[in-house]
């Protein structure tokens, strides 16, 4: 692909009179017309007609995304305006306009496999118990990098429910491999994006099933990888997807006390659409209704955790955390749950943040004892 093929979507949206701007969250954080979709897709567009030259400050504006698709929500077009700006990152690096941020990014990922350098293969070892290691196992469970940077040690969870549940057939994903390579197609490096796609589809062609907690992995691994031809020969699930029919008529072991809301995650509830499962689980192990906030389901507001902008933009992303709690708070919870490792994790980041908790952990404390 290539800015070329967002031309109609790039002729689209450089004359419409900015319908999205108010649902763009960089927008709300910055108040510039310049980072609005309208803005981003009009650099874009001249650039593609090479009237801009992409590097510097022009460069820079195309981070300025969260890639949340929230826009694309309220255009009778139906734009991809992330798609469209993820080739022109992709311009700004061939053009070597280098983005010191990114850069930084590209370097830590080339030398550890993920974007801050950890060692995400001791974490996820030192969590589970080795058992869950079987390389003859049918599925597997990718939990890709923001699940296992988690301080609430995710993926002994998962395993502790699989184990009630009476789930013995799915195996950790182990290796040098632990991230879907998402900050690469992010940052525009989609020939490394390519590469490590290629490296994880021998990986993982053994198994007939791959889950994760990440929805932003299961994007991957279902729609990027496939634009590629490179999709893994097993079914991707989302972890909420695999769990539902196995708590289907089943009942908890005990209620949850308290309030709570429900953060929907972007690549969950907008690309993947799946905005009713969720709340369906929650409704069985919750002794009150959730409370739902104004900007919910397909029309949720970002959290600010996606498109690299946390790296590259730290307190556009802050402060897109904390416009989404604010709005998590009105609602009177006391706690928000959500079912997205890196949505837990910007939350967090939120002024005077309420708690966290992804839908793992409830469904744990439900079922288990």
């Amino acid at each position: 692909m290539s800015l070329d093929a967002h031309k109609r979507s790039l002729g689209k949206c450089t004359y419409c009179p900015k319908l999205c701007r108010f649902c763009c969250p960089v927008a709300e954080v910055e108040h510039k017309e310049t980072v609005t979709p309208w803005g981003k897709m009009s650099l874009a567009e001249m650039v593609r007609l090479d009237r801009l030259d992409p590097g510097g400050d022009v460069g820079e504006i195309f981070y300025h995304c969260f890639a949340c698709l929230h826009c694309r929500t309220h255009c009778t077009h139906r734009v991809d305006v992330p798609g469209a700006l993820i080739q022109a990152r992709a311009r700004v690096l061939q053009s070597g306009g280098g983005i010191p941020a990114v850069d930084a990014i590209l370097g830590k990922f080339q030398d550890t496999g993920n974007t801050t350098g950890e060692d995400l293969g001791k974490r996820l070892l030192d969590q589970i118990e080795e058992k869950y290691l079987e390389p003859d196992a049918q599925a597997v469970l990718f939990f890709g990098c923001d699940a296992l940077r988690l301080e609430s040690n995710l993926p002994a969870m998962v395993f502790r429910l699989f184990e009630e549940l009476g789930v013995d057939y799915v195996a950790a994903h182990v290796g040098e491999d632990l991230c879907c390579g998402m900050p690469l197609w992010q940052a525009g490096d989609l020939e490394g994006f390519r590469a490590h796609a290629k490296k994880l589809q021998v990986s993982l062609s053994r198994y007939r099933t791959i889950i994760s907690p990440c929805p932003t992995c299961v994007y991957a691994f279902s729609g990027l990888y496939a634009e590629m031809d490179l999709a893994p020969r097993a079914s991707v699930l989302h972890l909420s997807s695999f769990l539902g029919p196995l708590l289907e008529g089943r009942e908890p072991k005990k209620k949850l006390e308290g309030k709570y809301t429900y953060h929907d995650p972007c690549y969950l509830g907008r690309y993947l659409e799946k905005t009713k499962l969720p709340r369906q689980m929650l409704a069985r192990v919750l002794s009150e209704p959730l409370l739902e906030p104004v900007w919910t389901g397909p029309d949720a507001t970002c959290c600010g955790g996606g498109g690299l902008v946390p790296y590259v933009l730290p307190q556009v992303a802050k402060g897109a955390a904390d416009l989404r709690m604010d709005q998590l708070k009105k609602t009177g919870a006391a706690r928000i749950i959500t079912a997205c490792p890196g949505c837990i994790r910007q939350l967090s980041k939120a002024t005077d943040a309420l708690p966290v908790d992804d839908i793992i952990s409830l469904l744990q404390n439900a079922y288990c004892d």
